[in-house]
């Protein structure tokens, strides 16, 4: 009961705030897609709001305490508001930690940087008290994160990963994975028509929402695997072109493009 009202609740919020968040992102600087066209970025910010009145729906349900009301919404808007700013001031030129940490190592400072040390020191709050334990859970927190952006190269392929994992933890009883599911779902049409970009500020916040909805819903001693598995799949993202994969698999292609009007073109 309390998922599905999680996901109708974060479904209307995410539906009804589309079309004037997008119009206010098109007044600001425009970001070129893989097509090279320009359309609005940081539609991640209309997930962020749709998903902050649905946590509390849930707190005055009774569902969800004020605590964690509070933690869980600080730790969403931090790595939201991350990467947002990211995608308002950054330098697409540095990709990945490499490229960003390859720029401070020859004295650029780049907003890539400030989002990883933003977030590492946000799953750190979040998992206070500090122990071995809560380390891992803010690593499996922080890795998240990126696991999600690494797919943010094409309109629809991060809200269908994200909706893949979500989808199963929602069905494990995650109440904020339900409330991702909501709120992407709205988003996904227009994303899948290019309409507007997540940006850092949505693949981020996806990747969050898996990372919240893994440490809660897991008994501890999963994280430790979970983390291990998150390591290898920033490392690979970080290797190796995910596009690539993608496109030399007829199963991950086809996926790929269910819904994308302009696939195959």
């Amino acid at each position: 009961m309390a998922g599905l009202l999680a996901l109708g609740a974060a479904w209307v919020f995410a539906a009804t705030l589309r079309k004037p968040v997008a119009a206010m992102l098109a007044g600001g600087p425009p970001a070129r897609n893989f097509r090279g066209q320009e359309i609005p970025t940081g539609m991640g910010l209309c997930l962020l709001l749709a998903l902050l009145p649905g946590f509390f729906l849930l707190h005055l349900g009774g569902f969800i305490s004020a605590a964690i009301l509070w933690q869980q919404a600080f730790w969403l808007a931090l790595v939201s508001l991350a990467g947002l700013a990211d995608d308002a001031w950054g330098n697409k030129k540095n990709r990945g930690f490499r490229g960003h940490f390859r720029a401070l190592a020859g004295g650029q400072l780049t907003t890539g940087v400030l989002k990883v040390l933003a977030v590492g020191l946000g799953a750190l709050l979040y998992s206070l008290p500090l122990s071995p334990g809560g380390l891992v859970a803010a690593g499996v927190l922080a890795l998240s994160v990126n696991a999600i952006n690494q797919l943010d190269l094409r309109p629809g392929r991060a809200l269908k990963g994200a909706l893949f994992l979500l989808g199963g933890l929602a069905l494990a009883g995650s109440l904020p994975a339900a409330l991702g599911c909501g709120a992407s779902l709205a988003l996904l049409p227009g994303d899948l028509k290019a309409q507007y970009m997540l940006g850092d500020a949505g693949a981020n916040l996806l990747g969050a929402l898996v990372g919240l909805a893994l440490v809660t819903l897991l008994d501890p001693p999963w994280h430790l695997a979970v983390l291990a598995l998150l390591a290898l799949v920033n490392g690979a993202g970080e290797l190796f072109s995910i596009t690539r994969l993608i496109e030399g698999s007829k199963l991950l292609r086809w996926i790929d493009q269910i819904g994308r009007p302009q696939a195959g073109k």
